[in-house]
């Protein structure tokens, strides 16, 4: 797979020259078809130029990445790390700890005046069903000494008046 890839990043490259080399010629007023066999071997040469070169590079970085200071410094931020992540999990239990005694607290904080709201709520409930229980009382007793007669006469009167207005017979009956 890396031998394909190189091959064709090698081909890549020596194509991308090689169209500059040819808009060069073209710009300065040449027949760069004439000279495209030329253009082509310079073109493979400046690619092996820049290929030994990038190699020389990269020989240069894998020396310096392999001296000692810098795999002593690696190894100082491996172990740098390493500590960090137990720093961190400890701060995570640490945190998880004051969250759960944060929460404990406001639990014991909210149920107090919770409690007392509902009592001081329940309280005014039965303060109202005895205030609303002493006014229908004193109704009941009302419309108990009222006299019956008069009391149901007139309403069935006026229901059957509105209920029925063309039933004739209804209208009689209530008359006699």
């Amino acid at each position: 797979m890396k031998d394909t890839t190189k091959k064709s990043a090698k081909k890549q490259l020596e194509l991308t020259i090689t169209e500059k080399f040819m808009a060069a010629l073209t710009e300065l007023g040449h027949d760069a078809e004439k000279l495209k066999r030329e253009v082509k071997k310079a073109s493979k040469f400046v690619t092996k130029k820049i290929e030994r070169k990038f190699k020389e590079v990269k020989h240069a970085v894998e020396e310096k990445l392999e001296s000692a200071p810098v795999k002593e410094a690696v190894k100082k931020a491996g172990k740098s790390a390493v500590a960090a992540k137990k720093n961190i999990a400890k701060k995570a239990v640490k945190v998880e700890k004051v969250i759960a005694k944060a929460t404990k607290v406001a639990e014991k904080r909210i149920r107090k005046p919770v409690a007392k709201a509902t009592e001081t709520i329940d309280s005014a409930i039965a303060d109202t069903k005895a205030a609303v229980a002493a006014p229908a009382k004193k109704a009941a007793v009302k419309v108990a000494a009222a006299p019956k007669t008069a009391a149901v006469a007139k309403p069935v009167a006026t229901v059957k008046a509105k209920t029925a207005p063309a039933a004739k017979t209804t209208d009689k009956a209530v008359k006699k």
